[in-house]
């Protein structure tokens, strides 16, 4: 995570575009002393996976699902299937 003042960002606005692109690193824009009022900088990447996780823990059956699957990971109990073979997948 790196702060920069909008000054700065104004005059390196494509410099710290690709940076932040390149490194999916947060950039913080502090505005008129009220950390309230900040701008985050983040990659379309970052983005796109803080939108997903939102979306996947946005209901109780959601979360529910996904640790029972952790747990199943955690204790070995996994089952290989190929994506072309539709047989093998078990709902």
């Amino acid at each position: 995570m790196k702060a920069v003042t909008i000054s700065s960002l104004r005059t390196n606005m494509k410099g710290y575009f690709d940076e932040v692109s390149a490194t999916e690193d947060v950039l913080i824009v502090p505005r008129n002393n009220n950390e309230d009022d900040a701008i985050v900088v983040i990659s379309i990447k970052e983005y796109n996976a803080l939108t997903e996780t939102a979306h996947l823990m946005s209901t109780e059956a959601n979360r529910k699902r996904l640790d029972k699957s952790i747990e199943s990971l955690k204790n070995g109990r996994m089952k290989q299937f190929s994506v072309e073979d539709e047989k093998s997948v078990e709902l």
